[in-house]
């Protein structure tokens, strides 16, 4: 992938470790999410070669996949190119094991970029993003990558069947936010990392946000998920971890 171009002497890491500190705000229990989704490809899969993460942003994810299956190649795609820097940044040390690709999960041509069979397909908190629809597509497309057997898990928002229920997750996971010694907002990262990189706020708004209509920010039922993941041809379609408003679920490819 190409790299954006940046001021002479950009701190990296600096910027890396306030993308991860930012995320904890917003993420409860970010750590013990990737811990879960590692262990759940290890016990499900034989030997693991291709992982996939879609919407990896900064590559926190696929870190963890890199670490816990040394000899496996990780794929990464997201269509923002000031995340996947960061991404490549990160992930530097793993060489070749590494391919960063810049694409929309919107469209169908993100399929191309995949030539290997998939053991796993992993997302960490950003499908939300989709409209239904799209979301009901790409799980289709999940299925077309994977090797039978293979895994997907997503974890990320989804939502209640009870309109009370969602409040008191909501009213919660906000209290939550507002604890702690970082305070800093997504807002807040936004305008400074662009100003870091020499942009204009308006254009991270228009490169992020520009298109994104609709998204299931509060997530769909579990349910809902479950009748879509069935539909494109997984199997032991489950919820294996769930915090309030947050879960980790999936299944295995038929």
């Amino acid at each position: 992938m190409q790299e954006i171009k940046v001021p002479e002497g950009f701190d990296w890491q600096m910027w890396i470790n306030r993308w991860d500190r930012m995320q904890e705000r917003y993420i409860d229990k970010r750590s013990e999410r990737f811990e879960i989704m590692v262990q759940l490809v290890r016990e499900t899969q034989g030997s693991i070669s291709h992982i996939l993460d879609l919407g990896c942003g900064t590559g926190s994810l696929m870190l963890e996949m890199l670490k816990a299956f040394p000899d496996s190649e990780v794929f990464g795609i997201d269509f923002d190119r000031t995340l996947l820097s960061l991404a490549c940044k990160r992930l530097g040390s793993f060489g070749n094991r590494v391919h960063i690709i810049f694409d929309d999960l919107r469209q169908p041509s993100w399929l191309k970029q995949i030539s290997e069979p998939i053991d796993a397909v992993v997302s960490a908190t950003a499908l939300h993003w989709m409209q239904q629809d799209e979301l009901t597509n790409l799980y289709g497309q999940f299925a077309k990558v994977l090797r039978s057997g293979g895994i997907f898990l997503n974890a990320d928002h989804v939502g209640s069947d009870s309109g009370k229920t969602q409040k008191a997750w909501q009213k919660r996971k906000e209290e939550s936010h507002n604890q702690g010694e970082n305070c800093e907002t997504w807002e807040d990262f936004w305008a400074d990392y662009m100003t870091a990189l020499g942009l204009k706020t308006t254009q991270i708004c228009q490169r992020v946000l520009g298109g994104w209509e609709g998204g299931i920010e509060d997530g769909m039922p579990l349910t809902w998920h479950f009748d879509k993941l069935k539909d494109a041809g997984f199997e032991s379609v489950d919820c294996f971890w769930r915090y309030d408003c947050d879960a980790i679920y999936g299944g295995l490819k038929s």
